[in-house]
C-alpha cells in the first residue's frame, strides 16, 4: 500500500509539474456575432454569409486547411493569423505568407489565462464530450481547418465552426490546401496597393507633388528631407485586416531608405517595416494614405 501511495503521489507531482502555471487572468474583449455585424453594417458580406454561421444548424463543407501562426487575438470572435506555408495569390508574381482573419462561430471565453512569462492562453467558452480544445496562444502554430467566406474582400475571412478546428502543429511541416481559384485579389485591394506603389515611386523620385496626390490633406506639407536621400526602395506590400472598418485598408510595407554620406532624416536608414493606412469616401473615390508608421501588422 505504501508503494502504491508513493507511486500515485509521484504521478500527481509530475502531472502538476507539467501543467502550465497560471498567475492571473485578463479580460477578452467581446466580439460581435456575424448577425450583429450584418445588422450594424460592419461587414460587407450581408446576404452571402454561409447559413450555418447564422443559424448554427445548416450543413457546411470544410474547404480550407493549413498551418497558421496566430498573430493576434482581437476579441472572443476574431483571431488573426499568417500561413506558415507560402501561397500564390492571383495578380501577384511571388509566393508569400497569407494573412487571414478567423471568425469563431463558438466564441472564446471572456477571460484568458496569463502565465509567469506573460504568455496569454485563450480558451474556448464551450467543450464537447468532456474534452477541451487546445488553448489559442499568440505566436503559436496550429493546423486549422475551416470554411472560406465566399467572395471575401481584402483579407480572407475563414469561419471556424468550433475551437476544435484548432489542432496543435507537432510535425512542423508547413502546408496549405484551399480553393485556389478563389484567391483572386479584390479590385479595390489592387487599387489601394497601386496607390502605395506610386507613392514610393515618387518618394524615390523626390516628387512631392505626386506623393501628395496620394495622401489626405492633413498629411500634406511634410518636409521629407529630399536633399539627404540617396534612394527609397519599396520591397514588399502585404495587406492586413483593417481594424478601422469598411472603407479602409491596412498594409504592411517593407522598404529600404539610403542617405547621402553624412546626411540623415528622422527616419532611420536601412530596412524599414511600417504600417500604411488608406481610406476612401465611397466606391468611386480614390484611395488615399491617411497614416503610417512603425509597427507593421500591429496597427
Amino acid at each position: 500500500m505504501t508503494v502504491t501511495f508513493i507511486s500515485i503521489l509521484l504521478v500527481l507531482i509530475l502531472v502538476a509539474g507539467c501543467a502550465p502555471k497560471v498567475v492571473g487572468t485578463i479580460d477578452t474583449p467581446q466580439g460581435n456575432t456575424m448577425a450583429q455585424s450584418i445588422e450594424n453594417g460592419s461587414t460587407p458580406y450581408k446576404g452571402i454569409v454561409p447559413a450555418f454561421v447564422l443559424d448554427g444548424t445548416s450543413p457546411y463543407v470544410m474547404n480550407i486547411q493549413a498551418t497558421f501562426k496566430v498573430t493576434d487575438v482581437i476579441d472572443t470572435r476574431t483571431v488573426r493569423a499568417d500561413t506558415t506555408a507560402l501561397v500564390t495569390l492571383a495578380g501577384q508574381t511571388s509566393r508569400q505568407p497569407l494573412s487571414v482573419v478567423f471568425y469563431l462561430c463558438q466564441p472564446l471565453s471572456d477571460t484568458a489565462d496569463r502565465s509567469p512569462d506573460g504568455t496569454i492562453a485563450y480558451s474556448s467558452a464551450t467543450s464537447q464530450g468532456g474534452t477541451t480544445p487546445p488553448a489559442i496562444i499568440k505566436g503559436h502554430t496550429y493546423i486549422i481547418t475551416g470554411i472560406l467566406q465566399p467572395h471575401w474582400q481584402g483579407v480572407p475571412l475563414i469561419y471556424l465552426p468550433s475551437a476544435y478546428c484548432f489542432a496543435q502543429d507537432t510535425a512542423d511541416m508547413p502546408f496549405f490546401y484551399g480553393p485556389s481559384d478563389q484567391f483572386a485579389q479584390e479590385s479595390s485591394s489592387i487599387a489601394a496597393r497601386q496607390v502605395i506603389e506610386e507613392y514610393f515611386k515618387n518618394w524615390n523620385a523626390k516628387n512631392i507633388t505626386e506623393m501628395e496626390k496620394r495622401m489626405t490633406p492633413n498629411k500634406k506639407g511634410i518636409d521629407w528631407g529630399f536633399d539627404a536621400i540617396d534612394y527609397v526602395k519599396l520591397i514588399d506590400v502585404n495587406e492586413r485586416y483593417s481594424r478601422e472598418g469598411p472603407g479602409t485598408k491596412t498594409f504592411n510595407v517593407v522598404f529600404e531608405i539610403k542617405y547621402e554620406k553624412g546626411k540623415s532624416t528622422p527616419i532611420d536608414e536601412g530596412t524599414i517595416h511600417w504600417g500604411y493606412l488608406l481610406k476612401r469616401d465611397n466606391a468611386n473615390s480614390p484611395w488615399l494614405i491617411y497614416d503610417w508608421g512603425g509597427g507593421g501588422g500591429d496597427w
